[in-house]
């Protein structure tokens, strides 16, 4: 087990046992979830699954993956008190050997709190389905500059803009002075 595994499993076993309460999506994805195409959803990066929980009360197939299996046996035990269903996967994203292919195709992404590494863009993109959508809401370099956050998870100002030929904007948002989050849709070209 890698240290980037135990300290999150560490997190999600100090949080109560059970959830007396379930995660709140971002902010920007229970605004805008309207503009991700219907289907099968991959939360990348899912934690204890906010998003994916959201998601599926919103008619979406989940598919969470996560470096802790502690926060996706969270998201399952949520996911089964609600009578919803979710797919899990442990990864560790970090790992350059990380192959997300076993997963199978996405009519959606969505990537909360997280900024996948250069090499894993490409793999996003093989798995997200043409016309498929891309939302990803994470933090700027202000959450850099208030709290010491690693800028390796940080957005540059603008920095997805001209990011990839095969994805068309479709909605950019940025909060440079409260929240310290950026936060993109993308629709997939043909």
């Amino acid at each position: 087990m890698s240290k980037a595994q135990q300290k999150w499993d560490q997190r999600y076993l100090a949080k109560s046992q059970g959830l007396e309460s379930e995660p709140v999506a971002p902010e920007y994805l229970q605004r805008q979830w309207r503009f991700l195409k219907t289907g099968r959803v991959l939360d990348l990066a899912a934690g204890d699954g906010a998003a994916s929980i959201f998601l599926a009360k919103q008619g979406f197939s989940p598919v969470a993956t996560d470096i802790s299996q502690v926060g996706l046996d969270r998201l399952s035990e949520a996911m089964t008190k609600l009578g919803l269903e979710v797919e899990t996967a442990q990864l560790d994203l970090e790992e350059e050997s990380v192959d997300l292919s076993g997963l199978g195709l996405f009519d959606s992404i969505v990537i909360s709190r997280y900024k996948p590494a250069d090499g894993l863009w490409e793999q996003l993109l093989a798995l997200l389905k043409p016309e498929g959508t891309l939302l990803m809401t994470t933090f700027n370099l202000l959450q850099h500059e208030r709290t010491g956050f690693s800028k390796r998870f940080c957005l540059r100002e603008n920095e997805l803009l001209d990011h990839c030929a095969e994805l068309a904007l479709v909605d950019f948002e940025s909060d440079r002075n409260q929240s310290g989050m950026d936060s993109y849709i993308f629709k997939k070209r043909n």
